[in-house]
Formats: structure tokens, sequence, C-alpha cells
């Protein structure tokens, strides 16, 4: 076999491991959710939204959407009541549908007692302000280099003021003074 030809056997690179790390933190969340209350879910998913976990894993992201908007409504969205919202909403279509499902999936094999659901919470906003800050720090970088003055100085203000949005709602979720 010629030494520029893939091997047919290898397949497609592994996952980078902490992709799988933030992938099992937001479906322990999501485990945590299931078994909760809506008034506790609606306090948790306040404080890491939905839109914040999209960061971290946009299939659970999107789960987490359906039982928060189910909380809201007064609805407990227990593990069968959360799928069959999913099912009637057209959520498990096409790839992303499947991609949705296999979270469930992994969600209902995890213990993630309701008892702790903050502190999945705190652990899964933690790594949204890691994830949220190196993305800032690449955005400042990118303006810094090519950009004009004040479009830089206004990426650093308002990317910075983003990130210390977020750490002040961990500290707070913490029970720490930011």
């Amino acid at each position: 076999m010629s030494s520029n030809m893939p091997d047919p056997g290898l397949g497609a690179p592994p996952e980078d491991p902490t992709d799988n790390e933030r992938k099992a933190l937001t479906i322990a969340l999501l485990a945590a959710t299931i078994e909760s209350n809506p008034k506790d879910i609606i306090s948790s998913l306040t404080m890491v939204t939905p839109a914040d976990i999209r960061l971290l894993d946009a299939p659970t992201a999107d789960c987490l959407d359906v039982a928060l908007q189910m909380a809201q409504a007064g609805r407990a969205p227990a593990a069968v009541l959360l799928n069959a919202e999913l099912v009637r909403r057209g959520a498990y279509d096409g790839h992303h549908g499947n991609l949705r499902k296999l979270r469930m999936i992994d969600a209902v094999t995890t213990l993630a007692p309701a008892v702790r659901l903050m502190e999945y919470t705190s652990a899964v906003l933690a790594e949204v302000v890691r994830m949220r800050m190196i993305a800032a720090a690449d955005a400042i970088a990118d303006r810094a280099r090519g950009g004009a003055e004040d479009d830089a100085w206004r990426t650093f203000i308002r990317e910075g003021a983003a990130v210390r949005a977020l750490y002040e709602r961990l500290r707070a979720i913490r029970g720490e003074a930011a």
C-alpha cells in the first residue's frame, strides 16, 4: 500500500477526551434534571442556561431546553414525559435528532440524584466559564492582531463583560463573593 494512501481500517481519529468529559458532565446534569421538581429545574437552568450549555454539548442543551420549558409550565420532565415531548416536537428527526435521542438514553442510564442538581449545575457552569474564557481570548487576540484599535478595545470590553457575568453566576451558585 502506498504511504500517502490512508489505511481503510483506521477510520476517523478518536474524539478529544475533553469533549467526552464535557458531554458526560452535561449528561449528568440532564440525568439530575429528569429526577428533579420544576422549581429546582428552573433555578438550575437559570444559573446555567441551555444556551450556555450549547457551548459544551448542543444535543444535551436541546433536551435541557425542552425540560426547562416543561418546568416553566409546571410539569416535571420525568424521563418518559420529556422523551414524549421531544418526540411530539420532532426533536429526534435527522442526524441531530439521533444525537438528542442518544443523550436521553445516556441520561436515563446515568445515576445523578436530584438532590445534587445544583452541584451538577455548578460543575457545568464552571466548564462553560472556561470554554467562554477560551472563546473570548481567541476573539480578543484576533481583533488585537488584525482589527482597528477601537474594534480591539470594544471586543476586549464586550468579551470581558460576558465572561465576568458568567463567573459571577458561578460564584453565586457556589455561595462565594465575586
